[in-house]
C-alpha cells in the first residue's frame, strides 16, 4: 500500500531540488497550491493522472515519486490506458490514488480468473462503496469469522446478515469481536450456531446479544453454577430471572443468587424471601429484604 507520508516527502525533495516553489509546481502541474502543500504533508495524494505531471515537471521519474517500482508500473498501466489489467496486489498497492469505478473494473475482471482474498478486502474496503462491497463479501468464505472484523465496519446490515445465516457452528470466542456490528437480527441468527463452553464466553457476548437469545443460553446453566451468572443479571429479562431464582430453590442453592437481588422484581424477592423463612439459614434473608 502507498504510504502518502513518503510520496509527500519524495516531492517536497525533488521541488526543493529543482529550487521550485510550491505555486510554481501548482501552476505547472494544474492545481491549486494548497493540493501540493497537501501532498508534501502527507495528507493527500496526488490524482493518479497528475503523477506524470509531477515527474515530469520535477525531472524525476514516476517511481522516485512513489518510492516503489512495482506500484510504479501499476500507475503507467493506469494513466497510459494499458490494456493489461492490474493484479490484485497492483490494486491493493495503489488503491489511495485509484478513482473507484477503476477499482471496481479491474477488481471484477479479475475475479473471473481468481477470487479475493479476505486479506485483500480488507485493504481495499475503505475505497469501495458498501454496495460493491456486500457482493463481494457473497463470494467469501465465512468459517473463518475473526477475519472478517476489519471489514465489518464498512458492511451494509444485509450483508452482516448474509454473513449469519451462511455461518456453521462457531466458537463463541471467535464470535466476540464481530459481535459490535451485528445488527439483533443477524445475532439471533448466528446464537443457535454458537458453542459457549463457560460463562465467561456469555459474558463477553452479553453487551451485545438480544435478551431472548441470551436468555436461552441462560435457561440452561446448572444449578451449581448460577453464581457464575452475576456479570451478566443486567441483561437478563424478568422472566429469565425468576426462572433463575425457581431453579435456585428446587436446587437449595439460593445463597448463590441472593447478590442478584437488585435485579429482581418483587414477586421473585417474595419467592426467595419465602424460602429462606421456611429454611433453617436464614442468613440470606436480610440482604433480600432490603430490595422489597
Amino acid at each position: 500500500m502507498l504510504d502518502m507520508k513518503r510520496v509527500g516527502k519524495n516531492i517536497k525533495a525533488a521541488r526543493a531540488k529543482k529550487n521550485m516553489t510550491q505555486l510554481e509546481l501548482a501552476d505547472i502541474v494544474g492545481v491549486s497550491y494548497q493540493a501540493v502543500s497537501n501532498w508534501e504533508r502527507g495528507n493527500t495524494m496526488p490524482d493518479i493522472t497528475k503523477i506524470p505531471d509531477i515527474a515530469k515537471a520535477l525531472d524525476i521519474k514516476i517511481e522516485d515519486i512513489l518510492g516503489d517500482e512495482e506500484s510504479s508500473k501499476a500507475v503507467s498501466k493506469v494513466v497510459e490506458e494499458k490494456q493489461e489489467l492490474l493484479t490484485t496486489e497492483e490494486i491493493t498497492d495503489i488503491a489511495p490514488i485509484l478513482p473507484p469505478q477503476i477499482i471496481k473494473e479491474n477488481i471484477k475482471n479479475s475475479e473471473r480468473d481468481n477470487k479475493l482474498n479476505i486479506k485483500a478486502l480488507v485493504e481495499l474496503a475503505p475505497y469501495l462503496d458498501e454496495e460493491f462491497l456486500d457482493d463481494l463479501i457473497k463470494e467469501i468464505d465465512v468459517t473463518q469469522i475473526k477475519e472478517l472484523v476489519e471489514l465489518a465496519p464498512y458492511l451494509s446490515e444485509d450483508a452482516l446478515m448474509d454473513i449469519a445465516r451462511r455461518l456453521g457452528t462457531t466458537d463463541a470466542k471467535d464470535i466476540v469481536d464481530f459481535a459490535p456490528y451485528l445488527p439483533d437480527e443477524a445475532f439471533t441468527e448466528i446464537a443457535p450456531k454458537l458453542t459457549i463452553t463457560n460463562i465467561e464466553d456469555l459474558v463477553e457476548l452479553a453487551p451485545y446479544m438480544p435478551e431472548e437469545a441470551l436468555d436461552e443460553f441462560v435457561k440452561k446453566t446448572d444449578a451449581d453454577k448460577l453464581e457464575e451468572l452475576e456479570d451478566i443479571v443486567c441483561y437478563l429479562s424478568e422472566e429469565t430471572l425468576d426462572a433463575i431464582a425457581d431453579k435456585a430453590i428446587s436446587s437449595g442453592k439460593v445463597k448463590s443468587i441472593v447478590k442478584f437481588a437488585p435485579y429482581f422484581e418483587d414477586n421473585t424477592l417474595r419467592k426467595i424471601a419465602d424460602y429462606f423463612l421456611h429454611s433453617k439459614d436464614t442468613s440470606g434473608l436480610s440482604e433480600i429484604a432490603q430490595y422489597m
